[in-house]
């Protein structure tokens, strides 16, 4: 078969989706977690505190917010992004999102190119646009960009690590600090320790970051820092917008503490299979495309946006695979794609949800040998009885969506705004113990699981660095 159709068919797909199946548009500023960043560099610049609520005097200016009720979105990333947020915020609102936006566009672009580069794929017009189409395609990608989430361009950071690490250490370190913006979907470079080069590139960055830190808030601040996103994580630490198994099993039913014995299981079982992927898989950068899909299951803080983790061993194994590990990936790379929960959160968006589902798998498809091609298209069918079933239970149940289940909530005035935040989340009804959410909910969980597979079982062991170019249409 023409690989040159399913890209085709890819790209229809996702026009359709993006222009013609668009969700009903929900009240609020555009970028919605830009909104946080855009404030905390106001409050900073007026001499305010970030990390308290009073970043919400700056939030409610926002065109957009309404400032009626109580709506504040808590900032989380760490002081030195503060810097960065500091000269967004010499900008009008409206302005700024604008700039992020197209900033973030670039890195989309040069993620995707880094992950090409980095898995030995053929330098082709063809090969780079079936990527984009994944990209695009793939969920997590569209919510970050929808969002204005730093998690993206944190991540191109920890990706470019990884391929420059043996070029420049200068350049690696940039990388690397640029990773530590975003902690939590950085965790997939500690793969690369073992590289003499990469650990002194990172613990470069990590002076670096500290001196930022020190300009941003004081020499103390890793501490000051480290107390408030442990009272942010408690907070969410059972919320619905959570994706982390902790979160995922106190959807189930289970009480706090055996919700977080799980997670600990979770996270003890996701460590080994890192070590046993370490051992097996030698090449560095699908060492890190799978360590990175294992992230999940040890991070104690993920959205579903967070899950852009995913992509690089998404599109290696759409590259790299073939046979059953093809298959795996495959599976693994649409439960990943999908917007699960928002399947019950937006009703309106199921359809276009179904394209971009259909994109990725044509964009994977695409990628990959024409002889591999009807398994690939055979895997679709389970996935689209999985996608059917849950958008029609969706639709008898619906999830909240936060501000907008909010009403008329106003906050004690003397709580703190980690108090603030779950009393939100609280008064919005996203602590309510429902097993559809949670099982949806883990369904992205169980693709990361099956994409690590994917790379451990294609890799032979101790499989030398080398790379396999993917052959041009």
């Amino acid at each position: 078969m023409n690989r040159a159709w399913p890209l085709a068919f890819a790209c229809v797909a996702i026009t359709i989706a993006l222009l013609a199946a668009r969700p009903l548009p929900t009240p609020g500023p555009p970028l919605r977690d830009f909104e946080a960043y855009w404030s905390a560099g106001s409050a900073w610049n007026a001499n305010v505190d970030p990390y308290s609520k009073e970043i919400w005097q700056a939030e409610r200016r926002v065109p957009g917010v309404d400032a009626r009720r109580d709506e504040l979105l808590p900032f989380i990333n760490p002081p030195p992004a503060l810097l960065l947020w500091s000269l967004f915020a010499r900008l009008p609102y409206q302005t700024a999102a604008t700039l992020w936006l197209v900033i973030l566009a670039g890195a989309l672009l040069g993620l995707t190119i880094t992950v090409l580069r980095a898995s030995g794929a053929a330098r082709s017009a063809f090969v780079l646009c079936a990527a984009l189409a994944l990209a695009i395609a793939f969920g997590p990608i569209t919510s970050d960009l929808a969002l204005g989430q730093l998690a993206l361009p944190a991540f191109l950071g920890a990706t470019l690590l990884v391929v420059l690490a043996d070029r420049s250490i200068a350049m690696a370190t940039g990388a690397s600090a640029l990773a530590f913006v975003a902690p939590n979907v950085a965790l997939g470079i500690t793969s690369q320790l073992e590289r003499p080069r990469a650990a002194l590139a990172i613990a470069a960055a990590a002076a670096a970051t500290y001196a930022l830190g020190v300009v941003a808030a004081g020499w103390n601040w890793p501490v000051a820092y480290a107390r408030a996103a442990a009272a942010h994580g408690a907070a969410e630490r059972f919320v619905t917008i959570q994706l982390a198994p902790a979160a995922i099993a106190y959807g189930f039913g289970a009480t706090p503490r055996n919700a977080q014995l799980i997670a600990a299981g979770a996270a003890i079982l996701a460590v080994a299979a890192a070590l046993l992927l370490a051992l097996r898989v030698r090449e560095a950068f699908a060492r890190f495309a799978a360590w990175s899909a294992l992230v999940p299951f040890v991070a104690i803080f993920l959205h579903e946006h967070d899950l852009l983790i995913a992509y690089p061993a998404a599109l290696w194994c759409a590259l790299r695979t073939r046979a059953t590990a093809r298959s795996l990936a495959l599976a693994g790379a649409l439960l990943v794609s999908i917007d699960w929960l928002g399947l019950a959160q937006r009703p309106t968006g199921i359809a276009q949800s179904a394209l971009l589902a259909i994109a990725a798998l044509a964009a994977f498809v695409a990628l990959g040998d024409a002889a591999e091609a009807r398994i690939a298209w055979r895997m679709a069918l389970p996935i689209a009885v999985l996608f059917t079933a849950a958008a029609l239970l969706s639709a008898h149940h619906p999830a909240p969506v936060w501000p907008d289940s909010l009403r008329d909530f106003h906050a004690s005035s003397n709580a703190s705004i980690a108090e603030v935040w779950l009393a939100e989340q609280r008064a919005g009804g996203l602590l309510a113990v429902a097993p559809l959410w949670a099982f949806l909910r883990g369904l992205p969980l169980l693709g990361c699981a099956l994409l690590a597979y994917a790379i451990y079982r294609h890799c032979p062991y101790r499989q030398t660095e080398s790379t396999l170019p993917a052959s041009s249409p």
